[in-house]
């Protein structure tokens, strides 16, 4: 097997119930290292797209009074990276404005966007299509979106179960008792 540093792989899962399947990709990742044992088994290491902004060094940017999406999107314009969106509400309280900002041209485009989405604790993940999604922490928490997602043991109708097991593991609180000492020391003072 011959392997390259940055090749692309996309993984893909088949579900089905048996009678048809459908192939869902689990995202686009390029490999960063790799072995191969002895018997022929590989191991890889891949990163997502976050890779390509992992290894870019952020440019000097100043922003006066830009609102944390304006800035992610002059940053990330900037060094030519495009592929980008943003999920937030109308009328979002969770955007901040911060009066200057500026990056930290000794950190990585991806540290810098770290730092900001810290900061107004936005969500940065890169989804299926390799595309880098934003999410607002309102649009996250909002109590009125419908639920994406619902969990069923058993099939109930055309819709077939989606969880597959399910275990519970209580821990004796006994067990992680954590004791603090420190030891005694004296001082003695002689003289006159």
């Amino acid at each position: 097997i011959y392997l390259f540093k940055n090749t692309v792989i996309k993984p893909h899962v088949n579900i089905g119930d048996g009678t048809s399947s459908q192939k869902t990709v689990q995202g686009t990742f390029y490999v960063n290292s790799w072995s191969i044992s002895e018997f022929g088994d590989a191991s890889l290491e891949m990163l997502d797209a976050a890779k390509t902004l992992q290894d870019t060094l952020a440019p000097d940017l100043l922003c006066e009074n830009y609102s944390s999406i304006a800035i992610i999107r002059r940053l990330l314009d900037s060094v030519g990276f495009t592929n980008y969106a943003f999920k937030y509400k109308e009328n979002d309280n969770s955007i901040i404005s911060p009066n200057y900002w500026w990056s930290d041209s000794q950190a990585t485009v991806w540290e810098n966007l770290q730092s900001l989405c810290r900061d107004s604790q936005m969500t940065a993940v890169f989804d299926e299509n390799n595309v880098l999604q934003f999410y607002t922490r309102d649009y996250m928490f909002n109590p009125s979106k419908a639920t994406d997602w619902s969990f069923r043991y058993a099939a109930s109708g055309s819709d077939l179960s989606n969880i597959v097991s399910l275990s519970k593991n209580d821990l004796a609180s006994a067990n992680q008792v954590k004791v603090l000492w420190t030891s005694v020391t004296t001082s003695e003072y002689t003289g006159n």
